[in-house]
């Protein structure tokens, strides 16, 4: 029986064949076409007469006048899961891209056309996407899971097309289907083509609610577990209902959110690059160190999608702090972190960070702001744990910023250069006033306690009248720089006159501060004397009296100190004779 005598005797699958939208050719053993449907005569530009030229497959797909020297058929035989990929040119319409897949039937050979034609465009365009991100990321083709068993009839042709089929009657019963959809999550239990996509009613849209009476094709998309199916509707050839033919699309959509993550990826590092840009501007051109920090939090927190920060700047005297910003933080929060930003644990100390405890937040990073000497300058907080991504943003933000505050750093230290004595580079009573007014207002603000210690040189007089003031400067010099060792980087050590010196101890008692004169007497002045020539040393001592807020007003402090002084330089020469 030929081919046509046997399709002939089943027209009702011949229909379905002809109305399935992948294109299928039957070839004899010679490669002469004997039947090509529709959707292959469509894709090929062909007219049904074309089977009487003897027109052989590679002749009629190729346009070659030999036989494909490549051609799997002739070359392994054929067998389940034999396909090859061919180009069909078409003009001005395109090329069109296909996967050919090959089985036998009867004595014939079966070509089946799958289009990838747009999947040969997305991975072109994908392609284009990650060539703007400079990624050479090779595309892998997607294997087919759908393979093609053997065939012996035309049922069995059905039943191997690679996209599920289905035929369904007016009432939406499924009547028909073939293996492939098999591989659907709800197909094993469904009864209704809308149970396919794991409804219990009607699908919302449905474009056949009314019935499968209209021409053409319609279609319909589907998200079912976690794959994605365009629905392609037909009326039935051969019934009241309709075929139904599944085209899975879950790569297409995959491919279609990687180029949209590409492209936000892509508008992402344009907004830094251009916050970075903008910054490094503002920050070359403003000499206003609270304008910059204000706009640093501004450009920086939106990229990293944080709301609430803390910056804290560090003066040019250790234990102060310069500026202060923050963006939706409480006075009362700010407060407390500034206290214990000053205390003695976290200003002595590189690492010490603030205790977790005064944050409103559940989650906070501490950031340590460097100088270009890699020394702290500041303090950054965030209610975010800044990590991956988030954290090579700040790095691009916070290393310029720490470089910028250490430059405004070392020109607001030029800049007081004028308040140091020339002899002995302490502080001068000018900057005393300021650093005063400082630790008072650390004392109404934070209560923090500061004291001072008034100093008076023993026996400068008469260094000067015996040995010279070029000995006399040196006993100066000496002290200063006994006191200076003796000292916290945050304390003050200040030449307030020729023989006088004052040191003003931040968040110290006047306990601590009377203990502090007992240990200079101690274990620094004890030994202590600078070399007056001819082999002569003279002892360096000192009078000193201390006071602190905790005890005293801190307008009287001072005053009794001094008085302080003035009893020990009496007790002092008790047992010493005075020099005139």
């Amino acid at each position: 029986m030929s081919i046509f005598s046997y399709l002939t005797n089943a027209d009702t699958v011949l229909e379905l064949i002809e109305s399935v939208q992948n294109g299928i050719i039957v070839i004899d053993n010679n490669c002469r076409v004997v039947m090509l449907n529709r959707a292959a005569r469509e894709i090929l530009r062909h007219t049904p007469d074309c089977l009487g030229s003897n027109k052989k497959c590679y002749n009629l797909l190729l346009n070659k006048d030999n036989r494909c020297p490549e051609c799997p058929v002739f070359t392994h035989g054929v067998t389940s899961g034999l396909h090859k990929s061919i180009v069909i040119k078409r003009g001005e319409k395109g090329d069109f891209f296909a996967k050919v897949y090959f089985s036998r039937w009867m004595d014939h050979i079966v070509l089946t056309f799958h289009d990838v034609t747009r999947e040969v465009a997305l991975l072109r365009e994908i392609d284009l996407g990650r060539k703007e991100l400079q990624a050479k990321n090779v595309l892998v083709e997607r294997r087919s899971n759908e393979i093609l068993e053997e065939r012996r009839n035309l049922e069995t042709l059905w039943n191997n097309l690679p996209e599920p089929l289905v035929t369904v009657d007016e009432l939406f019963n499924i009547e028909r289907k073939n293996a492939a959809l098999s591989n659907m999550q709800h197909a094993a239990s469904a009864g209704k083509c809308y149970e396919l996509a794991g409804n219990d009613h009607i699908c919302d849209g449905c474009p056949v609610l009314n019935g499968f009476d209209f021409r053409g094709e319609l279609k319909k998309s589907h998200r079912i577990g976690d794959e994605y199916f365009t629905e392609i509707i037909m009326k039935s050839p051969v019934s009241k209902g309709g075929l139904l033919q599944f085209r899975n699309i879950t790569r297409q959509i995959d491919l279609i959110g990687k180029i949209k993550e590409q492209q936000e990826s892509i508008e992402k590092k344009n907004h830094i690059l251009s916050s970075l840009v903008n910054f490094s501007a503002r920050m070359q051109k403003d000499m206003r160190i609270d304008a910059v920090t204000s706009f640093f939090l501004d450009i920086f927190l939106p990229l990293i999608k944080v709301h609430r920060a803390v910056l804290l700047v560090n003066d040019i005297r250790p234990g102060n702090i310069w500026i202060t910003e923050q963006r939706e933080v409480e006075e009362k929060t700010i407060h407390c972190i500034s206290r214990s930003y000053l205390s003695r644990k976290v200003q002595s100390s590189e690492d010490s960070g603030l205790s977790t405890d005064l944050f409103p937040w559940e989650v906070t990073a501490q950031v340590v702001l460097a100088g270009l000497d890699g020394k702290r300058v500041g303090l950054l907080l965030l209610n975010t744990l800044c990590a991956g991504e988030d954290e090579k943003i700040l790095k691009l933000f916070t290393e310029p910023l720490g470089a910028y505050i250490h430059n405004q750093l070392l020109m607001k230290k030029l800049e007081e250069k004028a308040n140091t004595d020339a002899l002995t580079g302490l502080y001068n009573r000018n900057f005393l006033d300021q650093a005063l007014e400082e630790e008072h207002l650390k004392l109404l603000k934070y209560k923090i306690d500061y004291s001072v210690v008034v100093a008076d040189v023993n026996g400068l007089k008469k260094v000067n009248d015996i040995y010279g003031h070029e000995a006399g400067d040196n006993l100066i010099i000496t002290v200063g720089r006994l006191f200076k060792d003796a000292s916290r980087l945050t304390d003050v050590v200040v030449r307030t006159g020729g023989d006088e010196f004052l040191l003003l101890l931040t968040d110290t008692s006047t306990a601590n501060a009377q203990n502090y004169i007992r240990r200079l007497i101690k274990d620094i002045l004890k030994d202590a004397f600078i070399d007056v020539g001819d082999g002569d040393k003279f002892p360096v001592t000192v009078s000193m009296g201390a006071a602190g807020t905790d005890c005293f007003a801190p307008e009287v402090i001072i005053k009794e100190a001094d008085r302080r002084m003035y009893e020990a330089k009496e007790e002092f020469y008790k047992t010493r004779e005075k020099y005139r």
